[in-house]
C-alpha cells in the first residue's frame, strides 16, 4: 500500500514537472500575443489627399516602406493635443537613437482639424521645423470628413471649443491601420517596442 502512494506520488509529481515547459511555452506565446495598443483585425485601408505648409498636395500613403504615426487634433487643443504631441516627439527621439529603427522609414503626420487657426506657417513652426520625419497636413472638408468617419474621431467643429477623440494610429506603408492608442496608452516605451517587433516581423 505503502508502495503504491509512492508510485502515484512520483507519478504526479513527473506529469507535473513535464507541463511546467509547456505552460511556460503557452504563457510566453499569450504575452507575445498581446499587442499594447488595440490591433486592428481588419483590412481598412487609409488613402487621402493632403496639403503641406507650401500648399503642395500629395496623396497619402505614398512611401511603399513608410510607417505613419497619425494624428488629428489641433494646435491651440489645451488636453489631449499636447499630449499627443509631445508622445510623437519623444517617440522620434527614441528612434534616433535606437540601433534597429534609426534607419526605419517612420513618420510623424500631424492632421489639423483646425486649418483656419493653424494656418501653414504656425504649422511649419510648431510641427514640421522639429524634425525631417514630422509633416503637417491639411485636408479638404470632404477629406477631412472622410478621415474623420473611418477613424472614429467624432470631430464637434460646431462647439465653442473643437472636440475630437485623440487617438493616435500606426499606419503600415500601404496605408492599413496597424494600432490604435487611446487616451489609456501612453507609454512611449512600449509603444517603441511594439513598433520594433511590427517591423522586425517585416523584415
Amino acid at each position: 500500500m505503502q508502495l503504491n502512494k509512492v508510485v502515484i506520488a512520483s507519478v504526479l509529481i513527473c506529469m507535473c514537472l513535464g507541463t511546467i515547459p509547456i505552460l511556460m511555452v503557452l504563457s510566453q506565446w499569450y504575452q507575445d500575443d498581446q499587442a499594447y495598443g488595440i490591433n486592428i483585425n481588419d483590412s481598412q485601408h487609409l488613402r487621402f489627399t493632403w496639403q503641406d505648409v507650401e500648399q503642395q498636395s500629395h496623396q497619402f500613403p505614398a512611401s511603399a516602406g513608410k510607417y505613419t504615426y497619425l494624428f488629428l487634433g489641433f494646435l491651440s487643443c489645451s488636453e489631449i493635443c499636447p499630449i499627443r504631441v509631445q508622445q510623437m516627439i519623444q517617440l522620434e527621439q527614441h528612434i534616433q537613437q535606437d540601433a534597429l529603427l534609426t534607419g526605419a522609414e517612420v513618420q510623424f503626420m500631424f492632421v489639423t482639424i483646425d486649418p483656419q487657426n493653424d494656418t501653414p506657417a504656425v504649422r511649419k513652426s510648431v510641427v514640421d521645423d522639429r524634425s525631417p520625419r514630422f509633416v503637417s497636413a491639411s485636408l479638404s472638408d470632404d477629406e477631412l470628413q472622410r478621415l474623420d468617419r473611418q477613424l472614429s474621431e467624432n470631430i464637434n467643429q460646431e462647439l465653442r471649443s473643437i472636440n475630437h477623440v485623440g487617438k493616435l494610429f500606426l499606419v503600415s506603408p500601404d496605408g492599413q491601420l496597424v494600432r490604435i492608442y487611446t487616451a489609456r496608452q501612453l507609454s512611449v516605451s512600449k509603444m517603441l517596442l511594439e513598433l520594433k517587433q511590427i517591423i522586425s516581423s517585416d523584415l
